[in-house]
């Protein structure tokens, strides 16, 4: 399978295609006080996509400051872009969808990617948590499940769109826990799975 993927701490993960183009999901770096990521915000020289779940603060801490600085589109609920359009003076050409973003069962469509959004059971400061399949034209299908209980929906996405990895959190006290993600990965059946978040099983 091509691509480099790399866990930086709760549910931040850095993934560069074969194609080398990179995307980001749910960033929070050192920088906004993240001590899991070795990463501070100004160590990322580039990006394609910023990707972001919902609206907590471990999750959209470091968006706004690396769209700016890479140029990368941010992708994400919608009031969540216009909270950071309104709060953190992002432009709406910066955001995906002209600055409307999306919601479940929604997404967007590249030249060289396809998002779609899909439900995550959780909570969020504004508009909806989601997770988000990547499906990018080089041939790899990711599945960043955001914070999320088990849910029954995730098979369906999966049937959909077959996924070769799967990202997903074993928090345990707000989200699933190792337990009921094994079963998530039963239903999804990906390639392969990176477990997520679960640095704050010790640090809540």
């Amino acid at each position: 399978m091509s691509g480099k993927i790399r866990w930086l701490g709760a549910a931040f993960i850095d993934y560069i295609s074969e194609n080398n183009r990179r995307i980001i999901f749910d960033p929070w770096t050192k920088t906004e006080g993240n001590t899991n990521c070795p990463l501070e915000t100004n160590e990322i020289e580039n990006t394609d996509l910023i990707i972001v779940s919902h609206d907590h603060f471990d999750h959209v801490a470091s968006a706004s400051s690396i769209c700016k600085k890479t140029g990368g589109l941010l992708c994400g609920p919608d009031e969540t872009m216009k909270r950071l359009i309104s709060e953190e003076g992002l432009k709406p050409e910066q955001i995906i969808n002209n600055g409307s973003g999306y919601l479940a069962g929604g997404g967007a469509n590249l030249d060289w990617v396809k998002i779609i959004a899909v439900p995550a059971f959780h909570t969020s400061n504004t508009s909806q948590p989601l997770g988000t399949i990547v499906i990018i034209k080089d041939g790899i299908t990711l599945y960043h499940t955001g914070d999320t209980a088990l849910l029954a929906e995730m098979e369906i996405y999966a049937r959909l769109y077959p996924v070769d990895i799967l990202i997903l959190p074993i928090f345990g006290i707000a989200t699933m826990d190792a337990y009921q993600a094994a079963e998530a990965v039963k239903m999804v059946k990906p390639k392969k799975v990176m477990p997520v978040h679960f640095d704050f099983c010790k640090n809540p």
